[in-house]
């Protein structure tokens, strides 16, 4: 704008206080910083009164007459948590096994008398002891008996154990055992092999990816039905995050996609985070996706007819606390947003009651903050103003939680979601070829949908695995927990 010119007298009067707003934050942090300094240069006065204190304590206690109490010091009272800590964890979800001690032949005389100690009915001394029984492997020797009729005409044979896949020397349970230990424990394969030499199993890391492989390979149509899951929902939530490549290509790393649902997590990962990836996986979808301001997300969602995006409320708290360091009025938009997140908290999962909060109650606070925002947002020079523009610029997408109450404030469900694999790609490092990502993102989206209706993810692998080899899709909340 050239102030010279302008003669619009509004548009000066809003510049100046936009500038007298930006003085007064830069003179608050200017005072702050001058009083962090003079806290680390130390008062020139501090060393000789410290020196009298000393002085005087000593002859306070050079004059006590012997005997006299040091005074008492309170404590600081226990919490309730702290208590609670000192006495021993409930563990309902333990089995339970009673174990008698008896003395032996040899103890049971009597070092008084020599007499022979005989048991007192119904007398013990009781305790708890929580134990470990370690995993041990067997080398079963399979013997499946053959059945034959009279007449020569039929012969059959016994069902055998369950294996990892038809013919495999290893059974449905290790295979089990070993995708769970890789994503949902983050055991790279390598380490599963050294821990299970020292059990006594001689393996090798390419025998426990080919378990891995088959168990996702006969899972793979219940992935595909938890990605029509979230498709059919109204509203869903997305984000990706880098996975590496282990590949010698030395390209840029993978994608991991996660799109959420209530109940649902699926991952897929993908070259790169591009719209025409969007497009490839949701592009046909018709409802309102949650998700970051990516600007490849806005234009996949316009190749997507009957996609509507919504923003995350989360993403504006993180701009505004990172602007408090430096500008305390931040506070004021984090008590707005804040109050947003309080309306929802008094609806519960009453639907209609948070249809009618948002519509009357959350309205009204985001009519305050829109008219403090608009002031900030020409500011971008500072961290605050930042944090007020990208606020501004997505409010269309912020607000559209207020017209549909299945719409959440936030993607924290989403970022949740991401964050087994994101520990995992610490420890096992990613992926050597797009079968390995293919994979990852099958057992990922098994497991963390499983962890979210509190379904034991060994049992529901198992269960949905054989429910698989009968064409049938398996879902966890078919289980119950």
């Amino acid at each position: 704008m050239d102030l010279e010119r302008e003669k619009d007298v509004e548009q000066l009067r809003r510049v100046a206080l936009a500038l007298q707003v930006a003085n007064q934050h830069l003179a608050d942090a200017l005072a702050r910083k001058c009083k962090e300094l003079a806290a680390l240069k130390g008062d020139p006065t501090e060393l000789q009164r410290t020196l009298a204190l000393l002085e005087t304590a000593t002859r306070e206690a050079q004059a006590a007459p012997a005997g006299t109490p040091a005074p008492e010091t309170k404590n600081k009272p226990k919490t309730t948590r702290e208590h609670a800590a000192t006495g021993p964890t409930p563990q309902p979800r333990l089995p339970i096994e009673e174990r008698v001690f008896v003395l032996d032949d040899a103890d049971r005389a009597c070092p008084s008398c020599g007499g022979e100690l005989s048991p007192m009915a119904g007398q013990f001394e009781t305790s708890e002891l929580i134990d470990v029984v370690q995993v041990e492997y067997k080398l079963v020797q399979v013997k499946q008996q053959k059945y034959v009729c009279r007449c020569g005409g039929c012969v059959e044979t016994a069902l055998g154990p369950e294996r990892a896949s038809v013919g495999s020397r290893y059974s449905l349970d290790l295979a089990v055992k070993v995708v769970l230990d890789k994503y949902l424990d983050h055991l790279p394969l390598a380490r599963q092999v050294r821990i299970m030499e020292r059990c006594g199993l001689d393996i090798t890391s390419q025998t426990l990816w080919d378990l891995t492989y088959a168990v996702a390979k006969r899972l793979a149509l219940v992935d595909e039905a938890l990605f029509e899951h979230v498709l059919a929902q109204p509203v869903m939530g997305l984000d990706q995050t880098g996975w590496p490549r282990l590949d010698s290509s030395g390209g840029k790393p993978w994608q991991m996609w996660c799109l959420t649902a209530p109940g649902v997590v699926v991952h897929r990962i993908r070259h790169d985070k591009s719209a025409a990836t969007f497009v490839d996986l949701v592009g046909d979808y018709k409802g309102t996706i949650v998700c970051d301001a990516l600007a490849t997300h806005a234009a996949g969602a316009r190749e997507g007819p009957g996609i509507v995006l919504a923003g995350c409320w989360a993403h504006v708290i993180r701009k505004f606390r990172e602007a408090a360091v430096d500008h305390p009025d931040a506070e004021r938009a984090l008590a707005w947003i804040g109050a947003l997140y309080e309306i929802d908290d008094r609806a519960g999962d009453d639907v209609e009651l948070r249809r009618a909060l948002r519509r009357s109650e959350a309205v009204a606070v985001l009519d305050e903050l829109k008219a403090w925002l608009w002031n900030l947002a020409a500011l971008k020079k500072l961290s605050i103003g930042n944090a007020a523009a990208y606020t501004v610029a997505n409010w269309e997408r912020l607000t559209r939680f207020v017209e549909d109450p299945r719409i959440p404030l936030d993607n924290n469900a989403t970022e949740r979601a991401i964050r087994g694999p994101v520990v995992g790609r610490r420890n096992h490092f990613g992926s050597k070829s797009r079968q390995g990502t293919a994979v990852a993102a099958t057992l990922y989206s098994l497991v963390e949908t499983a962890k979210l209706h509190d379904i034991a993810p060994a049992r529901y692998l198992r269960e949905a695995i054989l429910a698989a080899d009968r064409g049938e899709a398996l879902l966890p909340w078919h289980l119950k927990p």
